[in-house]
């Protein structure tokens, strides 16, 4: 049997969240699913390696989701340096906005002959289709979010198949992400009924993954803007908390 894998979550909550870091997660100490601002100091609390990441995947750029970047590439340039590549993956226009924010955060720092210290290779997603960064082979499904370029992802790892929406609403595409997962890693935004096109509510949670938990696949629930009622068979993500399967 092949060895477990660890999910940690780094954060679970929503851009307007009651208290909860934005919403993260390292997979197997190498795979970061969004990079908000809390999850680099979340992860020095909970003692990640930081250099051990290999790829990131940024599921649109929203601040909550990517404007964490400047402060794992500052950490880079003045902290660690390494000579394997470190990929970022994200939608149309991702090494561009991440080098703007960069430039916002630290203005002085280019001037001053500051970079990051090891090879940043972006990857940006235009179109569904099978991808491959380093040793990683994945999925990309475009997401329906307020019309913004944004992604789900799909990854097999130890003989898992791991799906993460990002932050979507119902779509055609986002049951074909989850469609066979192992794991999913789903937004609910929503605690109650909702009208917002572009996040998950409570009804739709429980419509999209009855089939999943049928199956007992694992469930986690995350980007909450605040705690819903528990569904039999979904796990509520905390942050701080390692998930195993």
């Amino acid at each position: 049997m092949s060895a477990r894998v660890p999910i940690l979550c780094l954060g679970s909550g929503a851009a307007l969240t009651d208290g909860r870091l934005w919403n993260s997660f390292l997979i197997d100490g190498r795979i970061l699913l969004d990079l908000p601002p809390t999850a680099v100091p979340q992860m020095h609390r909970l003692g990640v390696d930081t250099t051990a990441i290999d790829v990131i995947f940024i599921s649109h750029l929203h601040a909550d989701h990517s404007f964490g970047l400047p402060f794992l590439l500052l950490e880079y340039c003045v902290r660690y340096e390494r000579s394997e590549a470190l990929f970022i993956v994200g939608p149309r226009g991702l090494e561009k906005n991440v080098e703007i924010a960069c430039e916002l955060a630290w203005p002085d720092m280019r001037a001053k002959g500051f970079h990051p210290r090891v090879p940043v290779h972006y990857v940006e997603i235009e179109s569904e289709g099978s991808y491959d960064v380093g040793d990683l082979a994945f999925g990309a499904f475009p997401m329906k979010h307020f019309g913004l370029d944004a992604l789900g992802y799909r990854f097999e790892l130890k003989g898992r198949t791991i799906a993460y929406t990002g932050d979507t609403g119902d779509c055609e595409q986002v049951h074909r992400l989850l469609d066979g997962a192992d794991v999913a890693i789903v937004e609910w935004t929503h605690a109650h009924r909702s009208r917002d096109p572009g996040h998950l509510d409570t009804e739709e949670v429980e419509r999209i993954t009855r089939e999943l938990r049928d199956r007992r696949a694992m469930v986690l629930a995350t980007h909450l803007g605040s705690t819903p009622d528990p569904i039999d068979g979904i796990t509520i993500c905390e942050d701080g908390e390692t998930y195993y399967v």
